[in-house]
């Protein structure tokens, strides 16, 4: 019984210090940010995003399967197959969704400072591109949309972005 009160009381813990429930981490398939996992596609809205994340020039890597806890039994609404950085919002559900929940999904950080690994030096920001446009607001509050390119780096020195080939999709 005692044991038992210890392991409850570290778990109750562990949830206290996440700033959010943590689907893929500790509770595979419960909601994140309004967004659920289900177990087939949504069919209501379909939308295709292109995120690439550059550190110093390189390339960092968005991988395949976010969004999808491991036994693929459900797949939340956001979410990766691969690891060529498309964002699939496959939704049963009409509404706008942001990076920011995509993130969360992920279990990553994103501000103006941070973005999963990637983080800008003290008193700096990280630079964000919309469709080649600079995005001056918080990277979090982007609506995803069709076919849209989101750039987010680290610099100098600067990647070169390439755009996707949406003819693929």
């Amino acid at each position: 019984m005692k044991r038992l009160a210890i392991v409850a009381f570290c778990a109750a813990l562990a949830l206290a210090a996440t700033p959010r429930a943590r689907a893929q981490s500790f509770f595979d398939g419960l909601p994140i940010d309004t967004i659920h996992c289900d177990s087939m596609e949504g069919s209501v809205e379909h939308i295709h995003t292109h995120l690439q994340l550059f550190d110093r020039g390189r390339a960092v890597g968005i991988p395949a399967g976010v969004g999808i806890p491991q036994g693929g039994t459900c797949l939340y609404w956001l979410h990766t197959h691969s690891a060529d950085g498309i964002i699939h919002l496959e939704s049963p559900v009409k509404r706008s969704f942001t990076l920011g929940q995509f993130f969360d999904i992920w279990d990553v950080a994103l501000d103006a400072r941070h973005a999963d690994g990637v983080t800008a030096a003290r008193g700096r920001v990280l630079s964000v591109w919309v469709n080649g446009r600079r995005y001056y607001g918080n990277p979090r509050s982007i609506v995803l949309r069709d076919h849209e390119e989101i750039v987010i780096q680290n610099g100098p020195p600067y990647g070169k972005p390439t755009s996707y080939d949406w003819s693929t999709i």
